[in-house]
């Protein structure tokens, strides 16, 4: 991952049924709520890689739950796919940043997997927003 200049992070879970989307239980049931939590992972994931593939930026996949060849069975090996670490939601996300900008990454941006609605504009606003943070810290 040398000469990164731009890094879009996907978290997700691998969806185990019970384990995933467990308010929508009620609704769908545990394998019905694991297959709505597939379904917009992959979608989310479809979303990113064409925006990245276009913009010269590099995904990773952040995941929980299962295991790295678990998540490269399921989501394949075109990107790095790395467990999240231990914590609540934000301390995950904070030590995916400090990793990202620890190896070179000065515009970071992190998406969840419940955005169906996600597009390349979102996605480049995002990246837009990311390097006016770090240059706005950089140059106080």
């Amino acid at each position: 991952m040398a000469n990164v200049k731009r890094r879009l992070i996907l978290f997700a879970r691998f969806p185990v049924a019970g384990k995933t989307k467990t308010r929508l239980i009620p609704a769908l049931g545990a394998d019905g709520a694991a297959a709505l939590h597939r379904r917009l992972v992959l979608r989310t994931l479809r979303t990113a890689h064409a925006f990245c593939r276009s913009q010269d930026v590099e995904l990773e996949i952040r995941f929980a739950g299962d295991d790295e060849n678990e998540m490269r069975h399921w989501l394949g090996e075109s990107w790095p796919c790395r467990p999240q670490a231990e914590g609540d939601l934000g301390q995950r996300m904070a030590a995916a940043f400090a990793m990202s900008f620890d190896e070179g990454s000065p515009s970071t941006v992190i998406i969840g997997s419940d955005c169906p609605d996600l597009t390349s504009e979102t996605l480049a606003a995002a990246l837009v927003l990311a390097i006016a943070v770090f240059l706005t810290r950089k140059y106080k």
